[in-house]
């Protein structure tokens, strides 16, 4: 049985362009349409029958006939325009068109036609929208009354030729209502079914992504802390090697192990960032929440980037205010914070300014900034400035300077210790990295994910 319903579902598919089979609302209304054209099709078929038994052989019998074949190409014209929205146009207009006309070819009202006048603004609504099937509603609706006003009542040898006509197009426009409705509640259901294996397949999918994450997550960790050992004992070694040779007077040779030890230094400095955004990911970070000296955590970060500063000749400055109020938070995280954002204003800085400044903030918090007069960033660069691995600069020069990952683990580090970090730049004008950070952060703020800055009130 199910082999035959999957059968069937293709069938039905085959038969509704791609274009309507996108999404489950389109899908949903152009199965509708399919089914309940050929059904109203042959209901107006039997109708046409009535009338034949009735003995008219007039217009009224050409336009039901007419109908009933417009109807029955419903889904042609739906399949050939990609849209439901032109068949359903189509049989509203003829519908509101050819209703009326019955009455009036038959010269009284009301006749077996007025049966079907619900049905249009049932169609318009439900295909072309609220306010078509409103209007052809108002517009039937207005045509009944004046039909009712210009039109004399049938005469008892109509009612007699049109009683037939009557009971059959009573039923037929029940079991026409009936077949719309269960029409739809069938495409509704294989429509919310369809969604739920969807649903059920992403879910799948993210656990698997997610499974995927921790996995990776994980051999990050173990292989840098694999690969930290031998780095360090490298650059103990280096450095023995290094003095040993500057005492023995080879200057050349102990200029070449300076070089292994920056290169060595260069890459455990990467092996850290990838370390810490694991252990990120894997919500493993420690923090160590004690009162700071917050202008010494500044003076720290500054002196140890002013060996990079004296090479690309840039002016580093604290500019902090008398009154910086006392902070608790994870000292040694911060200062790794301030170190990147330093150290990436460097980067991207030559003959040029530097400056590290923090000032009391409104509320219960501290601001810190770091303001560089370099390159700046442009709106698509600042966009992406935060994302791992993502460097503004491409060059190779850029590239041989960091791995990418300093601010993004920058702007996790800082929303873990509860605060906020954001960036002004413009091109040619520098850029400025502003941290907020809350003066108190104990345990349960940690576990909260952090506060953020105050917001603004009315």
């Amino acid at each position: 049985m199910r082999h035959v319903a999957g059968d069937g579902s293709r069938l039905i598919d085959r038969m509704i362009p791609a274009k309507l089979r996108a999404t489950h609302e389109s899908r949903l209304r152009a199965q509708t349409l399919l089914f309940g054209s050929l059904g109203i099709s042959g209901f107006v078929a039997i109708i046409g029958a009535a009338v034949v038994a009735a003995g008219i052989r007039d217009s009224s019998l050409v336009l039901t006939l007419l109908t009933a074949a417009v109807l029955g190409l419903l889904p042609y014209l739906q399949y050939r325009t990609g849209s439901y929205r032109v068949p359903a146009g189509l049989i509203t207009a003829l519908l509101v068109v050819t209703m009326p006309y019955y009455c009036v070819n038959l010269d009284a009202f009301p006749v077996p036609a007025v049966l079907a006048f619900p049905l249009v603004p049932l169609i318009a609504a439900f295909f072309l929208g609220r306010a078509v099937g409103l209007a052809s509603a108002l517009v039937l609706a207005g045509a009944a009354v004046a039909l009712g006003l210009t039109l004399p009542l049938p005469s008892q040898e109509q009612l007699a030729n049109l009683s037939t006509i009557y009971v059959v197009m009573a039923a037929a426009m029940t079991l026409t209502s009936a077949q719309l409705a269960w029409v739809y509640e069938g495409a509704r259901r294989r429509a919310e079914l369809d969604l739920t294996a969807l649903n059920a397949a992403l879910e799948a999918a993210r656990q698997a992504a997610d499974a995927a994450n921790r996995s990776k997550t994980e051999f990050l960790r173990h292989v840098s802390h694999e690969l930290r050992t031998p780095l360090n004992s490298i650059l103990g070694h280096g450095e023995l090697l290094r003095e040993e040779l500057a005492e023995s007077g080879q200057a050349g040779l102990a200029a070449d192990v300076a070089h292994i030890s920056v290169a060595t230094e260069h890459i455990l400095a990467l092996i850290n960032e990838l370390l810490d955004i694991s252990r990120i990911e894997a919500g493993a970070i420690d923090l160590r929440i004690a009162a700071i000296d917050l202008g010494g955590v500044m003076s720290e970060a500054i002196e140890a980037m002013r060996p990079l500063a004296a090479a690309r000749h840039i002016s580093l400055t604290i500019a902090a205010t008398a009154d910086l109020p006392p902070v608790s938070t994870d000292g040694r995280r911060l200062l790794q914070v301030l170190l990147n954002l330093v150290n990436n204003a460097c980067k991207f800085t030559e003959r040029g300014e530097v400056t590290l400044g923090a000032a009391a903030a409104d509320g219960d918090g501290v601001h810190l900034w770091v303001r560089d007069t370099g390159v700046g960033m442009t709106p698509a660069q600042l966009a992406r400035i935060f994302e791992p691995f993502v460097q503004v600069d491409g060059s190779e020069e850029r590239r041989k300077l960091g791995s990418g990952l300093g601010l993004a683990i920058s702007r996790r580090l800082i929303e873990l210790l509860g605060g906020t970090i954001t960036v002004t730049s413009e091109p040619g004008r520098g850029s400025e990295f502003r941290v907020w950070l809350p003066r108190e952060r104990g345990a349960a703020d940690i576990e909260q994910g952090g506060s953020g800055p105050p917001k603004a009130s009315a």
